[in-house]
């Protein structure tokens, strides 16, 4: 078992990330040794609970008691409505500021338990759990939790670190190849900004050689991990620095908002924008050819090739004036000098971004247009 540690001077507060294989029981374990209250609460969504139906008696001690809210599964639930539920469920159970509540599945579960934690009596204790490769190295650490409006993704949320958060890779036996490929892309994501040696190592394997190889899975979730920690420790409240870590993103949450969010997943979503945005710093002069050609063919031998729906330059603007990442100074996108190499670019007009993306187009895009 692997451990990393993420000091937020900030706060003061310091939290672990244990990374391993059948690691979940002891570490929960261990969790709940000082744990006064005798219930633990836990959401998950249905998926998971069909795989895992026996969750509590497998997995939790003993000694305590649990409740579970079931949610339907899917990008389209990360909304009000679903954090109403987990509030209605912890009033009704008579959860208290005491109370632990436990993010079981992907980064939709993460988000929304996230933020609902966040919130309930202004804030209570949560374990992530994250069950798909892309919670793993991605939304289940750094404390990023919220959900989607319909303007725009992830609009409305809290900064919320867990307690803990436990990354078992056991659960990856199960889960289908379109999610492992999505959350593929936040793993080469860390590569690609800020560790090269990651890149060069999954660059060397095909997705079955890393599924496969469990020690591989492992030091690779454990670097792209270390990254995330390391650039949250720095900025946790993404004010400089941790912007970074929106290489991709930019364009990624303008494909899943497009589109309702219902074409996309979002790793799928951020390789084509990481793809772009690679080829908008070679079109810029930051990133060499030698570079984007590497970058792309890695990124395009994911075999992820979309077609969306037409879209309006003022569509275009629209949607990606609303994103986080913007302000009256223009676009902050993140593109490359190098491999491992992240660059902020501020004040990056919108309208640039439209142009730039048809000319992506007509090049050898892993985007077309219906």
């Amino acid at each position: 078992m692997k451990t990393i540690h993420i000091d937020l001077p900030g706060n003061s507060y310091r939290y672990q990330v244990k990374i391993g294989s059948q690691i979940l029981s002891s570490v929960l374990k261990d969790n709940f040794l000082n744990y006064s209250e005798k219930r633990i609460f836990l959401v998950t969504n249905s998926t998971l609970h069909a795989l895992y139906p026996e969750f509590e008696q497998t997995f939790l001690p003993e000694k305590l008691e649990s409740e579970c809210l079931i949610l339907p599964d899917g990008e389209q639930y990360k909304t009000l409505e679903t954090v109403s539920r987990i509030f209605d469920f912890l009033v009704d159970k008579k959860a208290n500021r005491k109370s632990i509540l436990i993010a079981f599945g992907g980064g939709v579960i993460g988000d929304i338990a996230g933020f609902a934690a966040s919130a309930f009596m202004r804030g209570i204790a949560y374990i992530q759990i994250p069950t798909t490769l892309l919670s793993q190295v991605d939304s289940g650490i750094g404390g990023k939790t919220g959900i989607n409006h319909k303007a725009g993704k992830n609009l409305i949320g809290a900064f919320k670190q867990p307690l803990q958060t436990i990354v078992d890779v056991d659960f990856l036996k199960t889960l289908p190849e379109r999610e492992f490929i999505a959350g593929y892309a936040e793993l080469i994501k860390h590569g690609f900004i800020r560790d090269p040696y990651l890149f060069q190592l999954l660059n060397h394997k095909n997705l079955n050689e890393l599924k496969s190889d469990e020690e591989l899975l492992i030091e690779s979730i454990f670097r792209s991990c270390e990254v995330k920690a390391r650039v949250v420790e720095a900025d946790e409240k993404e004010t400089s620095q941790r912007a970074i870590l929106n290489f991709g993103h930019t364009l990624g949450h303008f494909l899943e908002t497009h589109t309702n969010y219902k074409q996309f997943l979002h790793g799928e979503a951020v390789i084509i924008g990481m793809d772009y945005a690679a080829w908008w710093s070679f079109q810029q002069g930051f990133l060499d050819e030698a570079d984007f050609r590497i970058i792309h063919d890695h990124l395009y031998s994911l075999g992820i090739m979309k077609t969306i729906p037409p879209v309006t330059r003022d569509e275009f603007i629209r949607i990606i004036e609303v994103d986080k990442k913007f302000s009256d100074e223009g676009i902050r996108f993140i593109g490359l000098t190098g491999i491992g190499k992240a660059r902020i670019f501020d004040r990056i007009s919108s309208e640039s971004l439209w142009d730039n993306l048809q000319a992506y187009f007509q090049t050898g895009a892993l985007l077309k247009l219906a």
